[in-house]
């Protein structure tokens, strides 16, 4: 395995634990549907739910995506060190900016809008981030001698895109609030056609054959009549019913698209498999949009559970194996471990109650929604529990190990816990909760876990050694604090627990180098 694949390895796992968070958020309002809440001023149903939908539109998935066009030059040029510095700058901002949506989100700072409901500010820091693709992505490309037409546009979307994000987003003349209410039809060919050129780009890096793409009359149009929806939108007004009806209609022009592309491309057994998921459940949603939008079906329909379980399968399935088929090589058990049976059994277990209920929303039907929004829930824990099929931890784990895991899980995941729902277990407890400056605290210890999780990635002794001065600093603080009655029992149970961790390594399994090879 070259750098680029370690390097694309590693921002993996980090943005699979975004992932993970966000399906986290989408089973913990679930829960709260039927009725099982827990008091904490981190977990308001309305700012739980954004964070989870927030979460699966710009977490795991877009972030693998924006990988395709580096493993395609990679293909055709090899590994190019400096691009490559600036793609992990790109990754890193990235993930600033997913810390800091999800954080505001819980915190109640929201557009109140069905998506894109962080504020609007925050796109500053994705331009940002995008700035370093560009570079990474202008440094590779500027080894060919003739740029390949795919290498051209992509070169131009990529400089087009942030600005383009920051219009489109803006509240005032963006497309958010304009197709906020009514039946936003050309939004969804937006947002299909968005998929296509990545579509293409997957079958080139996949196919083992020279691919040529064919009929491509069948995006021409649809990308033709979606760029004078937005026109109409700016210059003109609100579209008719029959207007986005007609631009909802031309998405089905992708169906031949996909299966004269799937046709023609030769892909190994493994990854396509993960990409006929993919296509599957897009064209799947793609002929169910076009039925739901039939006046005399969406009147009843539209905005119930039966909609909901449309968009589940949208973003769940399609563009989640859109992802996963890039990395079946670099990642072997996404194809060879129970993972993709049991997130497909998971996202069923999803799909059909919230579809049977639609039918019960609108009067077809009379069943417990109580069962199946259970039988949802349900669902959640197993697509969560898939995830750990990927997680791949040797069986022989050594002591050094064992103790950064320790301290990842009690600081870095304990930081979590307590952030969300430390107001709530602060009061079951019996202790002042100030909610303003322990939050900064919280950030402190996942800061510590973050520390153990680089020591256990490059087994480096000194971010070892900087865990124990850490904690050492903070076990001094606390312990300063309680003995000047500042901070009661709270700070003498944190001070005693980071100075025992930190004793733990320093006493019982650090060595200086010149004492590494004596049995002292």
């Amino acid at each position: 395995m070259d750098i680029l694949q370690k390097t694309l390895k590693k921002h993996f796992y980090i943005s699979l634990g975004f992932f993970a968070l966000g399906l986290l958020f989408g089973f913990l309002y679930s829960l709260n549907l039927l009725g099982y809440a827990v008091d904490s001023e981190m977990l308001l149903p309305s700012d739980v739910r954004s964070a989870h939908i927030s979460l699966m539109l710009y977490g795991f998935v877009p972030l693998m995506l924006s990988f395709l066009p580096f493993l395609l030059l990679h293909k055709d040029l090899g590994v190019n060190k400096k691009s490559l510095r600036y793609l992990e700058l790109y990754a890193y901002f990235w993930y600033f900016f997913l810390v800091v949506m999800t954080l505001s989100l819980l915190m109640g700072v929201r557009r109140h809008l069905a998506f894109y409901d962080f504020h609007y500010s925050l796109n500053v820091i994705l331009a940002f981030s995008g700035l370093f693709y560009a570079l990474a992505l202008y440094h590779y490309i500027r080894e060919y001698e003739k740029k390949p037409l795919w290498v051209r546009v992509s070169l131009a979307v990529v400089i087009i895109a942030p600005f383009a994000l920051l219009f489109l987003m803006n509240p005032v003349v963006g497309q958010v609030e304009a197709t906020i209410s009514g039946p936003h039809g050309d939004n969804t060919l937006g947002m299909s056609l968005a998929l296509i050129p990545i579509y293409y780009l997957i079958f080139k890096l996949l196919s083992t054959n020279d691919f040529k793409a064919r009929w491509h009359i069948f995006w021409i149009v649809p990308a033709l009549f979606y760029a004078l929806t937005v026109l109409h939108r700016i210059f003109v007004g609100h579209l008719s019913y029959n207007e986005e009806w007609f631009a909802q209609w031309l998405t089905l022009c992708y169906i031949p698209l996909l299966y004269r592309w799937y046709k023609d491309a030769e892909i190994p057994k493994h990854s396509k498999r993960l990409l006929l998921v993919s296509i599957v459940a897009f064209l799947f949603v793609d002929i169910e949009g076009n039925i739901l939008f039939i006046p005399s079906i969406r009147w009843v329909f539209h905005r119930n559970d039966l909609v909901v379980a449309h968009a589940h399968i949208a973003m769940g399935v399609g563009v989640t194996f859109m992802a996963l088929s890039l990395y079946g090589d670099i990642i072997s058990r996404l194809t060879r471990s129970l993972f993709v049976p049991q997130f497909l059994f998971g996202m069923l277990l999803i799909f059909v109650p919230l579809t049977l209920n639609g039918f019960v929303q609108a009067g077809y039907l009379h069943l417990d929604t109580q069962l199946l929004w259970s039988l949802r829930s349900l669902g959640g824990i197993f697509i969560i529990s898939s995830l750990f099929y990927i997680i791949v931890i040797s069986p022989r784990v050594s002591k050094e190990e064992l103790y950064h895991l320790g301290g990842l899980l009690g600081d870095g995941a304990g930081a979590v816990v307590l952030v969300l729902f430390g107001s709530w277990l602060y009061r079951e407890l019996g202790w002042y909760f100030d909610g303003r400056y322990i939050y900064v605290v919280f950030a402190f210890m996942a800061t510590t876990g973050g520390i153990h999780l680089l020591a256990l990635l490059r087994q480096s002794k000194t971010a070892a050694l900087a865990t124990v001065f850490v904690r050492f600093g903070v076990a001094g603080m606390f312990f300063s604090l309680f003995l000047s009655h500042k901070l009661g029992i709270v700070a003498l149970l944190v001070g005693g627990y980071d100075l025992f961790y930190a004793s733990l390594y320093l006493i019982g399994l650090y060595r200086p180098k010149y004492l590494e090879n004596e049995n002292v």
